[in-house]
């Protein structure tokens, strides 16, 4: 289930290079930008790409008509099509308005900077549930299972951070978030690395680069996906890089980005499975007592 604590890493990390960005282009609404620049290294089909020639095609289109049937590759590689170009119009109606906003720095504009971003999160959270659905047909039952969890955590987190518009990320940049990360990033990084388990997620997916761009992958994902099972060790590694991450975001002068940040790895565990297996070893380890 490492896969969790690739995801967990790649929160963090993100949010890491949130500060990186608003402090290089101070001028820029941060936010919109980032979002920009992490949407731009969002490519959902890696055969539609430039180093396409390194994956045999032949044999994704193989698997899918094993699984899926005949027209189960073309509908797979439109649904993907469809949701990349989604993802292409978003970037550049979010980059045009960015020039429109640079001008201005009221609390009304940074409330509608994070409605937008929220509106077209939600667009593509739309888009992506009718991406998914065209390549489930190709994929083999476990795998299917894997995007469920995947979905299952993703979907949560996108209502809860775009709750009431976008409030809650507002309130984690209004109470000095990006500051309280820039501050915390030494001590932060060096969660993510606070135990084996966490260093081989790490360097299998940096190395990988989630295997959306490496040729040593015969089949690319979307189309071959990880296996995995919610286990307790795995899970209370994850709980461990949560608690080493607030302990750091805890000692900023405001508590709300900590608080956001821990709802974000709550949501991760309860979606995931996580926190009900945590409980159940809890209560074990209390019985053995």
């Amino acid at each position: 289930m490492k896969i969790l604590i690739a995801f967990g890493f790649f929160l963090v990390a993100g949010i890491l290079n949130s500060g990186v960005a608003q402090a290089e282009e101070p001028k820029k609404p941060p936010a919109k930008q980032t979002y920009v620049e992490l949407l731009g290294k969002v490519k959902v089909n890696p055969l539609s790409e430039d180093d396409s020639d390194e994956y045999d095609e032949e044999l994704v289109k193989a698997k899918c008509n094993k699984n899926g049937g005949p027209t189960a590759y073309d509908t797979a590689v439109q649904g993907l099509a469809n949701l990349q170009n989604t993802i292409e119009s978003v970037i550049n109606s979010t980059d045009n308005s960015i020039e429109s906003d640079v001008s201005g720095d009221s609390s009304s504009e940074e409330e509608d900077e994070f409605k937008s971003i929220c509106g077209s999160i939600l667009v593509l959270k739309g888009w992506t549930t009718l991406g998914v659905d065209a390549i489930k047909p190709c994929l083999d039952l476990e795998e299917r299972q894997v995007v469920e969890i995947l979905l299952n955590v993703s979907f949560p987190l996108i209502e809860f951070v775009c709750e009431n518009d976008g409030s809650q990320l507002l309130g984690f940049f209004e109470t000095g978030g990006i500051e309280c990360l820039e501050e915390k990033t030494e001590g932060i990084r060096a969660c993510l690395h606070i135990n084996s388990t966490f260093a081989e997620s790490v360097e299998s997916t940096e190395s990988s680069e989630a295997t959306t761009g490496s040729p040593s992958a015969v089949i690319p994902k979307p189309f071959d996906l990880p296996e995995f099972a919610i286990d307790q060790e795995d899970c209370s590694d994850l709980e461990t890089m949560q608690n080493c991450v607030i302990g750091q975001l805890n000692g900023c002068p405001q508590r709300t980005p900590s608080n956001f940040i821990n709802s974000i790895f709550n949501i991760i565990k309860k979606e995931s499975g996580c926190a009900a297996v945590l409980k159940a070893h809890e209560a074990l380890a209390k019985n053995a007592l």
